[in-house]
């Protein structure tokens, strides 16, 4: 028997890091947000438990936390007039499948900013001058 799903006013593919940020941000509003997400459910147990969590063969060669081309890809062309032809091997940058999406399958790595990173306006602004800025920057 087909069952009708709750309305909701968003609904967010892909609940990766910047999905369920957006998610956040926006129920946060008082908005009805639904996260769809490919793929399954992993937990530091046992998906990421020792000595399985150094499987080389299994996520380095096998692409466990990526996208499976032979099931779903996307397509690519570089003009209009090409047809688009499906990607059939993952690229410089694979797309991550289950919750948590790229977040995965980079660990989760973020840089931490260096004291340089925090002068990057300032620097601008005195060399090249206020108007140089991009206008979202000017306003502060």
């Amino acid at each position: 028997m087909a069952t009708t799903p709750q309305s909701v006013d968003v609904v967010i593919v892909g609940v990766g890091w910047c999905g369920s940020i957006l998610a956040k941000e926006l129920s946060q509003t008082g908005l009805k947000v639904v996260g769809l997400e490919r793929g399954g459910y992993r937990t530091s147990e046992p998906n990421w438990q020792l000595p399985g969590a150094h499987d080389e063969l299994k996520y380095r060669r096998r692409f466990e936390l990526f996208q499976d081309l032979s099931r779903s890809t996307m397509t690519f062309r570089n003009k209009k007039s090409e047809t688009a032809r499906p990607v059939r091997e993952h690229a410089a940058y694979p797309y991550g499948e289950g919750l948590g999406g790229s977040g995965v399958h980079w660990a989760g790595q973020t840089w931490r900013h260096t004291p340089n990173d925090f002068k990057f306006r300032s620097h601008n602004s005195e060399r090249y001058g206020r108007n140089a800025l991009p206008a979202d920057c000017t306003s502060q």
